[in-house]
């Protein structure tokens, strides 16, 4: 298992709760205590990689994952998902760079179709400097209230 595994599976965490592509304040104090929390995580994510489920790709300074994300390939198809920045590490190029990667890694696998969902239209305007194009809509079912 690489020693960056724990963190290229935080970074999103730390990412996503300050969502948009906006320098923040969250960096490596924020990533060491979201690895320290999901640390139990941790076996079964590698278990899923050994096995080929999971591709992660990461942004690597210093020892410390500024960017990370995941494909999950199924066939000829994959989705990217989990694509982040540290807020403190961002407008760097990181996570175009990191998806980049994943795609190329999925065409490798011999996948035909990549998707993605976008947060917002910022974000889709980075993954369209890759080729992706809006093509649908997705909706999430939540249980009720």
């Amino acid at each position: 298992m690489a020693p960056s595994l724990a963190g290229a599976l935080a970074v999103p965490h730390v990412a996503f709760a300050a969502p948009g592509t906006a320098l923040g304040t969250a960096g490596p104090a924020e990533l060491a205590a979201e690895i320290t929390a999901r640390a139990g995580d941790l076996p079964a994510a590698a278990e899923r990689v050994r096995a080929g489920r999971t591709v992660v790709a990461a942004a690597v300074e210093g020892g410390v994952v500024l960017s990370s994300g995941m494909h999950l390939p199924v066939g000829g198809v994959s989705e990217v998902a989990g694509v982040g920045t540290l807020p403190a590490a961002r407008r760097r190029g990181l996570a175009l760079a990191v998806t980049a990667a994943l795609v190329a890694d999925a065409r490798t696998r011999g996948v035909d179709t990549v998707f993605l969902s976008a947060g917002d239209d910022d974000v889709a305007r980075i993954y369209g400097r890759l080729g992706f194009r809006r093509v649908a809509t997705a909706l999430i079912a939540e249980p009720g209230t």
